[in-house]
Order: structure tokens, then C-alpha cells, then sequence
């Protein structure tokens, strides 16, 4: 199965990403709200509407799509 990235820059909001980047770091809802001084519950809804928007059915799911995002971006460097 191929993975189509969707264009982070464009779909995802500047806040969707700072919290995509620390899920992929293996951080829990909890411990980003503490990080990014923001509530639990903003958290989730901001992961929900990322997976929403990306079409993911998992966090896992969305983490790899958004490294292979990331490799697609670098390798045309």
C-alpha cells in the first residue's frame, strides 16, 4: 500500500504541526498540553481535526504519513 501524503504546509495549521511533530516524538495528549501550556481537551480536538484532515485512522497512521512527507520533501532537495 502506497501512503499519499497530503501538503502539510497547507492542510495542517502551525499549532497542528508543533503538535504532530511532538506525537511523533512519542509525547501523550497529556504531556504536549503541559509542554505547549495549552488544555488536554485542545490537544485531542487539534488531533482529531489532523487526522480528520489527513484522512488517517490512527496517530500512528498519521505519524507515518507525515514521514513520509518528510522524506518525499528532502529527497527532491
Amino acid at each position: 500500500m502506497e501512503i499519499v501524503s497530503p501538503p502539510f504546509d497547507v492542510v495542517f495549521t502551525q499549532r497542528e504541526k508543533e503538535i504532530l511533530i511532538l506525537v511523533a516524538h512519542g509525547m501523550s495528549s497529556k504531556q504536549i498540553a503541559g509542554k505547549l501550556s495549552i488544555s488536554q481537551n485542545t490537544v485531542s480536538n487539534h488531533r482529531k481535526n489532523m487526522l480528520a484532515k489527513a484522512g488517517a485512522k490512527s496517530s500512528a497512521e498519521l505519524v507515518c504519513i507525515y514521514l513520509n512527507f518528510i522524506q518525499t520533501s528532502n529527497s527532491h532537495l
